[in-house]
């Protein structure tokens, strides 16, 4: 069984106990996920190919799917052997409808906890600078931020200031900071972004306070080309850390990756990749015999994607508007940008994370 715990109040701070699944849960390891527990799928029968989208050399299978009260997954997180979905049910991106669900999921797709909190909830990351998992809420408006320890599962909110007239989207951590995408900007007369696309964030009292990092209108290097380009991040969205420590920001409308070099510190310098169709979550693998997790929105699905993964080129989703590959999982070339599908049959793809085995 599982308990589940509701957020009530923007002032409250909740403390809540997370209860053991039963006998059938598999016991949190390190980090990582356990090959063998990893390949069990939701549900008493076998999930048949044709059910599921697909890929030369891949395959795919589920891991969890949504319930009558749990729709429209989004983010998804793995830390210490768990995996931890956002569920955004009937919210809506400046934040009506109601409360999003946190569903922390044991091996083979087991539900062992549930957490509710008030807003539509876009990004989800662990930060493992504090050891809380931090939630952005509210992505195009009216946002706010909240901290979640995943032991005592106690919760804190916080406030954050628009300076670009939209909300906050994805986040990452790097260099001992904290990043957050600023989504929905407003552009000025010419279609420009002239605020930020990229700002950090410290967090003071019931306060999340910001600074500008990247702006919309940056100077980046073109990757392809080596030149100096004026770049207009007009969809600021998911963000990810790549190998080495680069702050990757996906500006989804513009099919643009950007890459940020010592974010936040005086040296930081961008470059930039233009791929060839619309991009959401992105990821890189470190290790090519790690899996995926690919969230299915409009399904309600979340699935394990296993094959030869490359550890030199990138991995992301072509959301279900791309005018070029809809519903696709996408390799791309990060030094020319090309790219290439390599599991289609998707609905809706929102969510991406890559998880490396336990050595």
């Amino acid at each position: 069984m599982f308990r589940r715990a509701a957020w009530v109040s923007a002032a409250a701070l909740i403390a809540v106990s997370a209860c053991s699944g039963g006998a059938n849960q598999t016991t949190p390891g390190s980090g990582g996920y356990t090959p063998q527990a990893a390949q069990r799928t939701v549900g008493s029968s076998a999930i048949g190919s044709a059910s599921v989208p697909h890929g030369s050399g891949y395959t795919v299978t589920v891991f969890a799917r949504g319930t009558s009260t749990l729709t429209n997954p989004d983010p998804i997180v793995s830390q210490d052997g768990w995996t931890y979905v956002a569920y955004q049910n009937a919210t809506t991106p400046t934040g009506g409808g109601g409360f999003s669900t946190i569903v922390k999921y044991a091996a083979g797709g087991v539900i062992h906890h549930e957490l509710n909190l008030p807003g539509r909830i876009d990004g989800m990351r662990f930060n493992p600078y504090d050891r809380l998992m931090w939630v952005t809420v509210n992505e195009d408006g009216n946002s706010s931020l909240f901290t979640v320890n995943l032991v005592s599962w106690t919760v804190h909110h916080y406030s954050i200031a628009s300076l670009h007239g939209g909300g906050y989207d994805d986040l990452a951590f790097a260099n001992g900071k904290a990043f957050l995408a600023a989504s929905n900007p407003t552009l000025n007369a010419s279609g420009v972004n002239t605020h930020p696309a990229v700002v950090s964030a410290v967090l003071k009292g019931g306060v999340a306070e910001i600074t500008p990092v990247l702006m919309g209108n940056a100077i980046a290097r073109d990757i392809p080309t080596g030149k100096t380009v004026r770049m207009n991040l007009t969809d600021p969205d998911s963000t990810t850390v790549a190998p080495g420590g680069d702050v990757v920001l996906i500006s989804q409308a513009d099919s643009e990756i950007v890459k940020i070099h010592d974010a936040g510190l005086p040296g930081q310098t961008v470059s930039r990749l233009i791929a060839g169709t619309q991009l959401d979550d992105t990821q890189y693998a470190t290790a090519s015999d790690g899996l995926f997790y690919v969230v299915d929105s409009k399904t309600d699905t979340t699935y394990i994607v296993r094959g030869n993964l490359s550890q030199n080129i990138i991995y992301s989703e072509a959301p279900s508007d791309s005018t070029t590959y809809p519903g696709t999982i996408l390799s791309i070339d990060p030094l020319t940008g090309a790219t290439h599908p390599i599991i289609t049959g998707f609905v809706s793809p929102t969510g991406l994370l890559f998880v490396a085995p336990r050595r």
